[in-house]
């Protein structure tokens, strides 16, 4: 606190009130509270955020609310393409990479399209937020590394299938013949 009262003196000297504890303190609350900006974010999709402002109506009546705009292309192709590159094994040429990439953008575009005729039509808020481009990103990420280890299950079944093939086959072959009973001959 003297360090509060120390830093206020001048402050306060300038204002020409006089130097008391409270009207130090009092000066330093008004700074504080003209530079203080809090920040705080929250999905507006369900009903916790719906929840939340019933709770506490000062979040909207005291608050400048800014609504995140949608992102450009370039920055939908550039998350893209970096998470991609994160993903262990995705051996595919740059041009098929590009192809993924656009793709993601188109999906997530359609989606934004389709939210906005979704509004107009039955008047209901569908909100397309980064979150759930990110979340497309990963269920991908999930589908393939999912398909991988199933084709290199089936690969493996495949190769162990051929191997016991390949060994009856050799059994077969090496079977003494013997000869074909026929009705005839009891």
């Amino acid at each position: 606190m003297d360090k509060i009262y120390q830093g206020m003196k001048g402050t306060v000297q300038k204002l020409g009130l006089p130097a008391t504890k409270s009207i130090l303190f009092s000066v330093y609350q008004k700074q504080v509270r003209s530079n203080l900006h809090t920040v705080i974010t929250m999905s507006p999709i369900g009903e916790i955020f719906r929840a939340r402002l019933r709770q506490l109506p000062a979040l909207v009546n005291c608050c400048t609310i800014d609504w995140f705009c949608p992102w450009p292309d370039s920055a939908l192709q550039s998350v893209a393409l970096q998470f991609l590159k994160d993903v262990e094994d995705l051996n595919v040429s740059e041009t098929i990479l590009n192809g993924i990439v656009v793709v993601f953008q188109f999906m997530h575009a359609s989606v934004v399209e389709a939210s906005e005729r979704y509004l107009q039509e039955l008047s209901r808020h569908n909100y397309v937020t980064p979150t759930s481009y990110l979340e497309l990103l990963s269920s991908y990420t999930e589908l393939i590394n999912k398909k991988k280890g199933s084709l290199t299950e089936g690969v493996g079944r495949l190769k162990t299938g051929n191997f016991v093939t390949g060994k009856n086959s050799q059994d077969f072959l090496t079977v003494p013949s013997r000869p074909v009973q026929t009705a005839d001959h009891f």
